[in-house]
């Protein structure tokens, strides 16, 4: 989901995802080059260990950004919540994208990571029996992506239909993270359901959500994709720019909103292996989703701090009431996966081409004891 200037997949000298599939094949997926997987060898001493022994603690390595889509790992980390669930997780990994994230996964290298759900599953699909991220549910049951037009350009008025408003991005320069990554594929997707082409906008890929502000300030685009909640808000503020599209609101096609855009996962082996490990780790982050709406302005600050550079507080606390109100009430208790929504985003990465016909079934993708 997030997309960082630090982000991936994990295997250090990795060549292939013991399927037959390269490591660059997947980061051609997500539009990354090669420079992703500088930090891999680095990182390499960061999870796994033997199973966790009654009353002791687990190492276990959390790969995370920052971020509302990675708030709850924030919060584990600045409230020690971890250490009372049993985990030992001194920091989180920082890798240089999703793709280098499950690369390091694969690896054994970290061991949990909260992923943008289409990537999880073409990871799934592309990795060896027992290697493979499976999905423990999921964090966030709404998309999360959305699109900041720039001040340059005469955008309708907020009110406008969301047809009116893809239209008003014909002839445009729209700016992705990657081509191929979520944002990209995202805006191809709401091309589509508005009845254009690709070719009536051109994409450029300019990088990550950071880029996006000089970039628009520069006119080398005219808008940008953002890919959390937050980033839509804060790239429109520090640009001068306007919410053209939030694909969450009312008004939105049910394929756009309707989207479970975080999911959950660990390698395959753990959740089988060590599944009170795995259970804790759920249990840290539900104490933390729980956390945010009894400490409502602490959540704001640390979320402003972390995740928008101290300049964001405003927003901060605009996303701490969006998700005491809209996001955490749409959440199964331990954040389970129910099989209508794992089924929905199947469906979804295949009509990305993320994924082949037959990829994803459910048994194999959710653990049992995560099955809503």
């Amino acid at each position: 989901m997030f997309e960082s200037q630090n982000g991936g997949s994990p295997r250090g000298g990795l060549r292939a995802l013991d399927n037959g599939v390269s490591r660059r094949s997947l980061l051609r997926y997500a539009g990354l080059g090669a420079a992703a997987l500088g930090s891999v060898p680095l990182l390499s001493a960061c999870g796994g260990g033997a199973p966790a022994k009654t009353g002791a603690t687990q190492k276990f390595g959390v790969a995370a950004f920052p971020g509302d889509a990675y708030f709850l790992d924030t919060i584990n980390l600045e409230n020690k919540f971890y250490a009372s669930h049993q985990l030992e997780v001194p920091k989180h990994v920082t890798p240089q994208s999703g793709v280098q994230a499950f690369q390091l996964m694969v690896a054994g290298a970290a061991d949990g990571y909260a992923s943008d759900t289409g990537l999880l599953m073409a990871t799934h699909a592309n990795s060896s029996k027992g290697k493979r991220p499976v999905l423990l549910g999921f964090r966030t049951v709404e998309t999360t992506y959305g699109i900041v037009g720039g001040p340059n350009s005469q955008w309708p008025a907020a009110d406008a239909s969301f047809e009116e408003k893809m239209r008003s991005l014909k002839g445009k320069k729209i700016g992705v993270s990657a081509v191929g990554a979520g944002g990209d594929l995202q805006l191809r997707l709401a091309l589509e359901l508005a009845g254009m082409k690709p070719s009536d906008v051109t994409v450029l890929a300019v990088g990550p959500t950071a880029q996006g502000i000089p970039n628009i300030k520069a006119k080398r685009i005219d808008a940008y994709v953002t890919v959390q909640w937050t980033a839509t808000r804060f790239i429109a503020k520090e640009t001068g720019g306007s919410v053209l599209l939030d694909f969450a609101e009312e008004g939105m096609p049910d394929l756009m909103r309707n989207q479970a855009v975080v999911a959950i996962a660990v390698r395959e082996e753990m959740a089988q292996q060590q599944p009170e490990v795995v259970q804790n780790w759920l249990a840290a982050q539900d104490e933390a989703s729980k956390w945010i709406g009894e400490n409502k302005e602490a959540a704001a600050k640390l979320l402003n701090d972390n995740g928008l550079g101290g300049k964001g507080l405003e927003i901060a606390t605009e996303y701490v009431e969006h998700y005491v109100s809209s996001v955490q009430p749409k959440l199964n208790p331990m954040f389970k996966a129910p099989r209508e929504t794992v089924e929905k985003m199947s469906e979804l990465a295949l009509r990305f081409g993320s994924v082949k016909k037959g990829d994803i079934t459910y048994e194999q993708l959710v653990p049992e004891f995560a099955r809503a």
